[in-house]
């Protein structure tokens, strides 16, 4: 299993090497594998965790959204009384469907929101909803390089499970959890309330491929299939990987392709991925997330799939409750919930305007490009540099599970091709790291 000579750590034989390869493909681990051949998954207690199906009724998108009104606002309503609720908001339709169901009682949250240091000003759509509803709003910024202070906290709330590079609330998650007693989540409401963009009918193997486009990472991909190689595990590693991924959706016994990749989503990316970084937030809070109950999940599984597309129930439900809150622009776009619909349209020469004027501050007159993704705090600048070659090329733990000749290719392939693609791979390698270190061979 391994090979160029390595003197052999007794350790080496509890892991599952194949179940590394494929988490590095993908971020998280499938099914109920885990880093050790002998441990399974545990998964996260905060669902969804149904048994997910498809049946559609002969209902009209109105009485859909009669319906859904009535479901999410019971939901939200009957948890929140007497509760000190904090309420993360943003840009997008998910916390702001909350924040419509929030504002039909007499509940005063307290309103937070982050950005980037450097990057886009997410607060500000943030700000203009809690105006709207005279909420309290607090904002806060993710400094840079702050990862390297909280890495250990954060290994011990996710146990590695997942990479590090999506955890931006780490950042301020002491200051905002002291606003309140109940956090509520809009995690996963744009994958439930959305098609997922393939044919109805498409087949198991292009189901398959599909999902592997959503999930998998292209430096993931690399990263493991090289691994594979060094560890000389039988077959080839894009086949097993496929094959993972088709008897996991095997098991998903839906006819319709959509519904089908939704609750292979639902049952596995959320509760493997989401729920994860997610556990970050529950370590200070109790949470409630109104996406994942039960009776919204089962609601979604009777809905016909043409009222679930493009946001349509939660965009109009917005403009049921609010006009002000849809007029608010919807981050996606900068368009409000009216106006949306023209992006590609009427509106291009206005996007095509923002873009040359991007390009003309980046390019012409040298303007620092603004901080857009996660990792780009964590791993860009010569500070986060030293802590992170610290932790690539200081652990001799590592480099027992992966040769310094990979994680070397791999850094600077990230330094010198192309940091957006290999950003993923970095992460990953970060986090088997980290885990090697803290936990490899501990009870």
């Amino acid at each position: 299993m391994y090979s160029e000579g390595k003197v052999v750590d007794s350790r080496l034989k509890t892991l599952d090497y194949s179940s590394i390869a494929l988490w590095f493909s993908t971020g998280f681990f499938l099914g109920n594998r885990h880093f050790y051949s002998n441990r399974g998954y545990k998964l996260s207690e905060l669902g969804p965790n149904i048994e997910w199906f498809h049946s559609p009724r002969n209902i009209t998108f109105n009485q859909a959204l009669d319906e859904f009104t009535h479901l999410f606002e019971s939901v939200i309503h009957s948890k929140v009384k007497g509760r000190k609720i904090i309420l993360p908001l943003s840009g997008g339709l998910d916390s702001r469907t909350i924040a419509a169901a929030l504002s039909k009682i007499n509940v005063k949250p307290i309103v937070i929101s982050y950005e980037f240091e450097g990057g886009i000003k997410e607060t500000e759509y943030a700000k203009k909803i809690a105006d709207i509803f005279d909420w309290e709003f607090k904002p806060f910024t993710i400094p840079k390089g702050y990862l390297w202070n909280k890495l250990n906290e954060i290994s011990l709330i996710n146990n590695c499970l997942i990479d590090f590079t999506h955890s931006r609330q780490m950042a301020v998650i002491d200051e905002i959890s002291q606003y309140g007693d109940l956090l509520l989540s809009g995690q996963w409401g744009d994958v439930l309330f959305d098609s997922p963009g393939i044919e109805s009918n498409a087949s198991i193997e292009n189901q398959v491929r599909f999902i592997i486009k959503k999930i998998v990472k292209p430096s993931g991909l690399e990263l493991g299939s090289e691994i594979w190689k060094y560890w000389n595990i039988p077959g080839e590693f894009e086949a097993e990987l496929y094959k993972e991924i088709k008897k996991h959706l095997s098991e998903i016994k839906i006819g319709n392709s959509s519904s089908r990749v939704r609750a292979f989503k639902s049952k596995h990316w959320a509760n493997r991925w989401a729920n994860e970084g997610l556990k970050i937030f529950t370590s200070r809070n109790e949470m409630l997330i109104p996406y994942y109950d039960d009776k919204i999940c089962e609601f979604v599984c009777t809905v016909p799939e043409k009222f679930l597309s493009n946001r349509k129930i939660q965009i109009e439900y917005i403009k049921r409750i609010s006009k002000p809150l849809a007029k608010v622009s919807w981050q996606k776009y900068d368009m409000d919930l009216y106006n949306y619909k023209y992006f590609s349209s009427i509106y291009l020469p206005l996007r095509i305007g923002r873009y040359i004027k991007r390009i003309v501050k980046e390019k012409i007159i040298n303007v620092r490009p603004i901080i857009e993704r996660n990792w780009e705090l964590q791993f860009l600048g010569e500070e986060n540099e030293v802590h992170l070659k610290k932790w690539l090329f200081d652990n001799s733990q590592l480099n027992k599970i992966v040769p310094a000749r990979i994680v070397e290719e791999f850094f600077r392939k990230f330094k010198n091709e192309d940091k957006i693609k290999y950003s993923h791979s970095i992460g990953m390698l970060l986090t088997l790291s980290v885990w090697s270190k803290n936990f490899w061979g501990k009870k």
